[in-house]
């Protein structure tokens, strides 16, 4: 997928009526401590980064398009937030080394020729990893957003590639939509 298509997307096509990572901030709070610092691969809206920077997180976001950031997050950047423009197969060689990534619904609208080098990319930056994913259908503007449809199974055995402590568990929100956790990446092994 490119970016003029994800900009499309971002201004025309609806992607704003909802944001599953600020929905989902109650349940990544269960798994990254106050203080951490957090990689946002794909950060969207950053909604998400608006509630959860009064938990003294550092929060790095990345989006491929240059428009998705709303104003409010937009706001907030400074020392403990950042925002890079940049697609996820190809981060900045300086891009920060985090405790946490979070990847809330990005994985499978990639290119699947791309999915290696983005699963490359969060291990080298980051040393943990949350990642929600869907197999549905999600047309946009007449594009099936959805590119990569695994299940559950498939996206931890996806994951495995690259990370040797994975963990399927169960989404608070719906049964078709899948929550990885990544441990031991980032400078591990």
């Amino acid at each position: 997928m490119n970016a003029e298509i994800f900009r499309e997307v971002w201004e025309k096509g609806d992607y704003r009526r909802g944001s599953t990572a600020q929905r989902l901030v109650p349940f990544l709070r269960r798994y990254i401590p106050d203080g951490s610092i957090i990689n946002d691969y794909g950060s969207g809206t950053g909604r998400a980064e608006f509630i959860m920077m009064q938990y003294d997180y550092k929060i790095n976001m990345v989006d491929i398009a240059d428009n998705a950031l709303e104003d409010e997050a937009r706001a907030l950047i400074g020392d403990r937030l950042t925002y890079t423009v940049a697609p996820l197969w190809q981060l900045p060689d300086d891009f920060p080394v985090a405790d946490w990534g979070i990847c809330i619904n990005v994985l499978m609208v990639a290119d699947p020729s791309r999915l290696d080098d983005i699963q490359k990319e969060m291990r080298r930056t980051c040393k943990n990893l949350i990642v929600e994913a869907y197999d549905f259908p999600d047309v946009r503007l007449g594009h099936d957003m959805t590119h990569i449809k695994l299940d559950a199974a498939g996206w931890a055995a996806e994951m495995k590639k690259y990370w040797p402590d994975v963990e399927s568990v169960a989404s608070p929100e719906h049964r078709r939509r899948y929550i990885t956790i990544c441990r031991g990446g980032a400078n591990a092994g």
